[in-house]
């Protein structure tokens, strides 16, 4: 939507800067043009980013579930990191949504964009994440974070802190807002997925959640900002995991049920 205000408006602009200047040196008037379209491109970039920055500063407060702040949101997202960044999603599973807030996301991770590119795909929920406590440390993502809810975690401290971010997440999830979690607890950098670790689930246990995983496919080619060619990255939903299939077995058990699932998918995803 952003973007393709941008585009009406600079060539509407751009039309009518033609007709104004003198077309006597047409090639200079020709450069002229280009300039002008190339200029005010630029100016309503930097324009809609100093209005993304001040939506941030004053919906911080607001509730971390507030769907509308999360649409908001989600333009943005796309406009900065779609039509910007020249990346080409393409999402599959999308029947495999899930059909309340109930619930938690896992996915492999591949890079730093891959909580932007989720988003995108659950932008009818207000998603929020388990992040690393170092992010908070940025002001722009600190206050994206809080005003979405992210709950911090530090690689720092002992199971204490790690407790209560669990915690906080079961409550969250079970005030209807699905967190996102990187089990991996690190990124790849590559279409693989290393161990899980198993005490995320404690979270969809606890909250009686169900699961919806996610497989990332090709994300690395997201933080290329010098690429020519628009970059086409892969995110698939896999069927939901119902709290009812999963409620007996412990935390490794459902660990490796889900590593499985979205192992296998990569393999899928390899083959093709």
């Amino acid at each position: 939507m952003i973007a393709l205000i941008q585009f009406i408006l600079t060539i509407a602009g751009t039309i009518v800067y033609g007709f104004a200047i003198d077309f006597e040196f047409i090639l200079m008037d020709i450069f002229k043009v280009i300039l002008f379209f190339v200029g005010a491109n630029l100016l309503f970039v930097i324009f809609t980013l100093l209005i993304f920055i001040f939506y941030i500063f004053i919906s911080e407060k607001s509730p971390g579930n507030d769907m509308r702040k999360h649409k908001v949101l989600h333009q943005f997202n796309l406009y900065i990191f779609n039509f910007l960044y020249r990346v080409k999603p393409v999402i599959l599973g999308k029947e495999n949504l899930p059909k309340d807030n109930n619930f938690l996301i896992i996915s492999n991770h591949i890079e730093y964009t891959d909580p932007l590119y989720i988003k995108q795909v659950y932008s009818d929920y207000p998603v929020t994440f388990i992040t690393k406590e170092e992010l908070h440390e940025i002001k722009i993502l600190k206050n994206i974070m809080n005003g979405i809810s992210c709950i911090s975690l530090s690689r720092k401290v002992g199971d204490r802190q790690a407790l209560q971010a669990v915690i906080q997440a079961i409550k969250q999830v079970k005030e209807g807002q699905p967190i996102a979690v990187f089990p991996e607890g690190t990124r790849s950098h590559s279409n693989t997925v290393k161990q899980f670790k198993s005490g995320t689930f404690k979270i969809a246990l606890k909250a009686k959640s169900d699961i919806s995983p996610v497989c990332l496919y090709n994300m690395h080619k997201t933080v290329d900002i010098f690429k020519f060619k628009i970059a086409k990255v892969f995110i698939k939903v896999l069927p939901v995991i119902k709290y009812d299939e999963f409620k007996d077995m412990d935390t490794q058990e459902i660990s490796d049920l889900v590593h499985k699932r979205i192992e296998d998918e990569l393999s899928n995803f390899k083959d093709t």
